[in-house]
């Protein structure tokens, strides 16, 4: 009897760990507007443009990354896309966006046990953290920008404050040399002193002859 109970103990704790989404749902605590945006590093509004599967050694599901277009940044650097990874299971605290749609996002850049990240892209969120969807567009959010009737509360508003608008991001350029008046480049040093070395061979050369003839 006892063996019996301790397999079936060791067959529920095998699929709790291998199947850690279904075992257990998340459950968030209650945040304030000023929290989420404390314990973000990054809040912005923008709309998702891809998604695809996170390059981790996670579990499967494999947490997601979603790509997203900016349009107004209320913390960190105002970049003109984010990347961010969640978890693909609600149930696993993953929130699900949709491709096309805009959201509010609050993502954090620290260390998270529960979200694997890629190198590189260490941005992410979860459902607890108070990611919002809001009526499509580009402007600062206003509470008319809730969505199924639902007006965004006035103290988010007030905790998310001035946004600002995306810096487009460019890759520093190397500028190529630039050409000679002449139109030609112009020669390298090392010319010169190769023909001098040829020169001084030359002069060598015939003073060796003229001592022989003279001999």
């Amino acid at each position: 009897m006892i063996n019996r109970v301790v397999t079936v103990l060791l067959l529920l704790a095998a699929a709790i760990v291998a199947f850690p989404g279904t075992a257990c749902a998340c459950s968030c605590a209650p945040l304030q507007p000023t929290e989420q945006v404390g314990n973000a590093s990054v809040v912005f509004t923008g709309t998702v443009l891809a998604s695809r599967p996170a390059k981790t050694d996670a579990s499967v599901p494999a947490p997601v990354v979603y790509t997203f277009r900016a349009d107004q940044v209320y913390k960190g650097q105002a970049l003109t896309e984010y990347q961010v990874t969640t978890n693909a299971d609600s149930a696993a605290c993953g929130y699900n966006f949709e491709q096309g749609a805009r959201y509010l996002v609050f993502a954090s850049s620290r260390k998270s046990g529960m979200i694997p990240t890629e190198p590189g892209l260490p941005l992410h969120t979860a459902l607890c953290d108070g990611d919002h969807r809001v009526r499509a567009g580009t402007g600062a959010l206003v509470a008319d920008d809730g969505i199924e009737g639902q007006p965004l509360p006035a103290a988010l508003l007030s905790a998310l404050g001035t946004p600002t608008r995306p810096t487009v991001t460019t890759t520093p350029v190397t500028p190529a040399p630039a050409a000679s008046s002449g139109g030609g480049s112009s020669p390298s040093p090392w010319v010169y002193v190769a023909g001098a070395l040829v020169l001084a061979a030359l002069a060598l050369a015939g003073w060796r002859l003229a001592n022989r003839r003279g001999a």
